[in-house]
């Protein structure tokens, strides 16, 4: 069996878990069948190799534009390039043989890369230096839909990925390293972070129950894309909105959408609902507990008391999964 065939069936098996239609032991069993082994370090070469070729390629090219002294030159030749792995990589990735799929997806990574990089250096030509900073959420954007287009004209999975990663990240949402090991992550404005999740959670469902069952049928899996990462920043905007110390109000609301989750999920029967749900309902009690009894408890009674209470939920958790077959059967 090709490694292509492989990757296909490990993903489609991981799919099928995530959609309620197997359960975990079935999973267990399927999944050692068509799991590729000893591929990592190939893979991990594969990747160091195409990307160091890339650098050396974009070192070149911009050896040649501070030769010229011109932003304008370094944007064409950019652009060259980036359409040159586009096409490439749409062409590997779109080959009925599936020869190199892998190459495919990481060329048109790169694609995507340089386009983001002819924007930028398309705004520093038209207005200078100064302004590289003022447009990049419109910059991400832009590229976000270049990637979105690519993925439903050609029908690929991984460049609707990138797109929904751009699309969320120029709406408002950054990270940065705060040193000393530390990491930040912010939302500008969460509130709108929050409704457009929502709007990606309802498309998600949408395209999963309506699109994908005929007029877009060879785009399986781009709703359930939708659906994940709108899930994702859901809970991360309401997450963000109690703290630190939120008002009372959005901890109810943050409670609230966690629990609701979970009965989706129950009710739809599908367990990517359930598992936000758990995770971030789990997350919300953390915080809660943090913030009342930090500076009150001693640090040993703290986490003894917290590791209880956290494996109480977890038991309570597996029970609930237990018995909720039992009740649909009845």
């Amino acid at each position: 069996m090709r490694p292509s065939i492989h990757d296909l069936l490990t993903r489609e098996v991981t799919d099928w878990h995530q959609q309620g239609l197997i359960d975990r032991p079935l999973l267990e069993i399927l999944l050692p069948r068509y799991e590729s082994r000893g591929r990592f370090l190939a893979a991990l070469l594969k990747w160091l190799g195409l990307f160091a070729i890339f650098q050396l390629g974009l070192a070149v090219l911009a050896f040649i534009a501070m030769a010229s002294e011109s932003a304008l030159v370094a944007t064409v030749l950019l652009a060259a390039v980036g359409a040159g792995l586009w096409y490439f990589g749409v062409r590997f990735a779109t080959d009925p043989r599936q020869a190199r799929p892998f190459t495919g997806s990481v060329l048109i990574t790169a694609s995507l890369a340089a386009a983001f990089g002819v924007f930028v250096l398309l705004q520093i030509a038209l207005l200078g230096e100064n302004s590289a900073e003022q447009n990049v959420p419109l910059i991400l954007l832009l590229t976000g839909v270049l990637a979105t287009l690519t993925a439903y004209r050609y029908h690929l999975r991984w460049p609707l990925l990138l797109g929904l990663l751009l699309f969320f990240h120029g709406l408002g949402a950054w990270h940065a390293y705060g040193g000393h090991g530390a990491y930040f992550a912010h939302i500008q404005d969460e509130r709108l972070m929050a409704v457009a999740a929502l709007i990606a959670i309802l498309l998600g469902l949408w395209h999963e129950r309506r699109l994908e069952l005929d007029p877009l049928r060879r785009c399986i899996g781009f709703g359930g894309l939708y659906l994940i990462f709108g899930l994702l920043y859901l809970n991360l905007s309401l997450w963000f909105l109690t703290l630190p110390r939120g008002p009372l109000d959005w901890v109810l609301v943050f409670t609230a959408a966690g629990i609701a989750q979970i009965i989706a999920g129950a009710r739809l029967r599908d367990a990517r609902f359930t598992g936000f749900g758990i995770v971030f309902l789990a997350i919300d009690l953390y915080t809660r507990y943090y913030e009342r009894f930090w500076d009150s408890l001693s640090l040993g009674l703290f986490f003894l008391l917290g590791g209880a209470l956290a494996m109480a939920f977890g038991y309570a958790c597996e029970r609930w999964s237990q018995a909720a077959p039992l009740e649909r059967r009845s």
